[in-house]
């Protein structure tokens, strides 16, 4: 995973020494939702790290799972992931995205090492409605729904010769969040945190996920328009975490 360490730290590098001339110049595209209501007027400008239509990313996640065998029997299986990623806003409402790594895969006694992976997905802002306007220096209120979803493949090589296996994971949440935007500018833009359901099918040669619908949740922090830190929680079988950071530009 070296490789994806100092594309972090390049990436990174990048973003800082960019954010403040990105944060001050006019927006390209102001993110919107599907179905925002009156809310039209208040159309947040952010959306996962900012205004802007192309985005950059990495991010690293570890799943705890369980998967059964045909056969009978199920195994623990740990998988590590750090990718990166590119985002394109298609509209106001949609984001399409794809992006490519590592994971390490281990189940039961053994482990697979470093294996190449991709995915690709989208996400679809449902609703972003302001529910508090500022008022006598108080902070705007919104609230969101978002429906997220990809498909990962990662190629296991076979530690034993021979060809190798994939593991594929079909994965969708709705989310609704709740953040607020100070009204006057301070070390943040935006911060909040979002819940919901979720579905994720695993799949590696004869085995299966053992636990399809779960939950996840996280905390999502934007220093400015142009720039998304973000910490999730994954209840499935068992509990996973991840973070990410994304910048627009």
């Amino acid at each position: 995973m070296k490789t994806y360490v100092n594309l972090l730290s390049v990436l990174s590098c990048v973003a800082m020494s960019t954010s403040v001339m990105a944060s001050g110049a006019d927006s390209s595209a102001y993110q919107g939702a599907l179905f925002n209501g009156d809310s039209t007027r208040f159309a947040d400008a952010i959306h996962s790290g900012g205004p802007r239509k192309v985005s950059l990313g990495i991010g690293v996640q570890q799943q705890n799972r369980t998967l059964k065998s045909d056969f009978g029997g199920a195994t623990d299986t740990k998988i590590n992931h750090l990718l990166a990623t590119v985002g394109f806003d298609v509209t106001k409402w949609l984001t399409l995205y794809g992006g490519a790594g590592e994971a390490d895969v281990g189940s039961g006694n053994g482990k697979q090492g470093s294996n190449a992976e991709w995915l690709f997905g989208g996400t679809l802002r449902a609703l972003d409605f302001m529910v508090l306007e500022p008022w006598n220096d108080i902070d705007n209120y919104w609230v969101g729904v978002d429906v997220n979803s990809f498909y990962r493949n990662v190629s296991i090589k076979d530690n034993w010769g021979g060809s190798g296996k994939n593991l594929s994971e079909l994965f969708a949440s709705v989310t609704m969040s709740v953040y607020s935007r100070p009204e006057k500018p301070g070390i943040w833009d935006r911060l909040g945190f979002y819940f919901g359901p979720a579905i994720s099918t695993l799949s590696m040669s004869d085995r299966n996920e053992d636990q399809m619908f779960g939950m996840i949740g996280g905390l999502q922090l934007n220093p400015n328009p142009n720039m998304g830190l973000k910490l999730e929680v994954q209840k499935f079988e068992g509990v996973g975490l991840g973070a990410s950071f994304n910048f627009h530009f």
